[in-house]
């Protein structure tokens, strides 16, 4: 991600160290540092100014992989990185670049970000603020030098899951945790997982073959990707899997009233066999299905307020009567507008039954934000429109199977109870839920 925001891989990084002090190629890039930092007079400090110099003439943003991560609920992040496109992606996060910074009083932030390998100054000019973790020598004295992060390191890799990305595993201070995780696995240490490219072909997919069962063995789940593009799509999903279970209903009666108020019901009382939470901004096809969702978790004493939500926006209009209580109402004071965009990316889905322009706009809205869209067709309006229009990959994405494909045909049969369960199982399958 770094890369793609502009900055130099180690190899560029390093060239012109190399070039200096006559050094052969190589791939050990902190052993090529080393013998830098032997063969040249003031070694140490010239390269860190070499790095520094490099880095700052790159002007760079956050990635959408960085913005990515910053919406992931989790809140234990390290980077080996010395750039500060992580803390300019997630402005609340409390950052330990240095050790004193892990004596410092907790704060109320959410998330931390570790400065694992040192870092380098958000304002201009540009400059150190922990010198860099680059030579041999730097790894093999982490350790003793960087004890209150290293204990720290040791103890959440101990007892929480890793996700590991953009990473070679040639790195010495991985490499001693992997050395740790095959000393714990008898006693059921936390599986960690990593993202990694796999070669097209020669002695270097051989050499990933073994790389993948020596992770696999040592406690590392490791998924392959064909291209690096991948990754963003991959964190995309990750974002919307660990968010609140949140489906939301949009619509209204548009063509067909008795279509959207029947397949409502149906599809109400399905989707209440499901461990979800319901959200709409009170329009007809959010209460058609809402209250019957209500209704069948309250005959089987699953009923909360919290799981079905009403939004009501600013409007000089009398809210719309409903027959009896159900569900949380939300007064927002907002516009529409302002609503749609703090509830909609916090969804999962999308259900959607009838519609006019507003309901194309919401889905519109979905569709970039990447969240998978259920049309109902029969309801008539936007979601017959869409199901016409768009494809079933590109409302629900990638990773279609036969299943899906049948239960998206049965999204547009003339029987409600049929059009109901096929909608519940893509909803469940979209939203990462566990069968009934």
């Amino acid at each position: 991600m770094s890369l793609d925001a502009g900055f130099p891989t180690w190899g560029q990084l390093l060239a012109t160290p190399q070039k200096q002090a006559s050094i052969p190629n190589m791939t050990d890039m902190p052993l090529l540092a080393q013998y830098y930092v032997l063969l040249t007079p003031g070694g140490r400090e010239a390269l860190e100014t070499h790095i520094l110099t490099q880095m700052s003439r790159v002007t760079a943003n956050p990635t959408e992989g960085h913005r990515l991560i910053a919406d992931l609920a989790i809140d234990d992040i390290w980077t080996t990185n010395y750039d500060c496109l992580l803390e300019e992606a997630i402005p609340g996060a409390r950052t330990i670049s240095r050790e004193e910074d892990l004596t410092e009083r907790q704060t109320m932030a959410r998330q931390r970000i570790t400065k694992m390998h040192g870092s380098l100054t958000r304002e201009v000019p540009i400059d150190w603020l922990q010198s860099p973790t680059i030579t041999r020598s730097d790894y093999e004295m982490y350790e003793r030098e960087h004890p209150r992060k290293w204990a720290s390191l040791r103890a959440s890799y101990m007892t929480r899951a890793f996700l590991f990305l953009g990473f070679s595993f040639s790195d010495p201070n991985i490499d001693i945790l992997l050395r740790l995780s095959r000393t714990i696995l008898n006693i059921g240490g936390p599986e960690h997982f990593t993202v990694l490219k796999r070669p097209a072909g020669g002695d270097d997919e051989r050499l990933h073959e073994l790389r993948v069962r020596d992770l696999e063995d040592s406690g590392i789940g490791v998924h392959e990707i064909a291209e690096y593009s991948q990754i963003v799509p991959l964190l995309q999903q990750l974002v919307r899997r660990t968010r609140q279970p949140l489906l939301f209903i949009s619509g209204s009666d548009g063509t067909a009233p008795s279509e959207v108020q029947e397949l409502g019901k149906r599809i109400g009382h399905r989707l209440a066999e499901l461990e979800l939470e319901m959200v709409s901004l009170a329009g007809p096809a959010g209460f058609a299905v809402s209250f019957p969702f209500g209704h069948a978790l309250r005959a089987n004493s699953r009923y909360l307020p919290e799981r079905i939500k009403f939004y009501f926006r600013q409007s000089k209009e009398i809210p719309p009567m409903v027959p009896h209580r159900m569900g949380t109402a939300v007064y927002t004071g907002w516009s529409r507008e302002k609503m749609l965009a703090d509830v909609l990316p916090r969804c999962r889905t999308v259900l959607v039954l009838g519609g006019g322009d507003r309901t194309f706009e919401e889905a519109e809205m979905a569709r970039q934000a990447q969240i998978p869209i259920v049309p109902i067709p029969t309801s008539g309006g936007t979601a017959a429109r869409l199901y016409e229009t768009a494809s079933i990959s590109e409302l629900l994405g990638a990773d279609i199977t036969h299943e899906d494909q049948r239960d998206w045909e049965n999204l547009n049969d003339r029987e409600p109870e049929i059009v109901a369960t096929a909608a519940s199982h893509l909803v469940r399958k979209m939203m990462f839920l566990a069968s009934p």
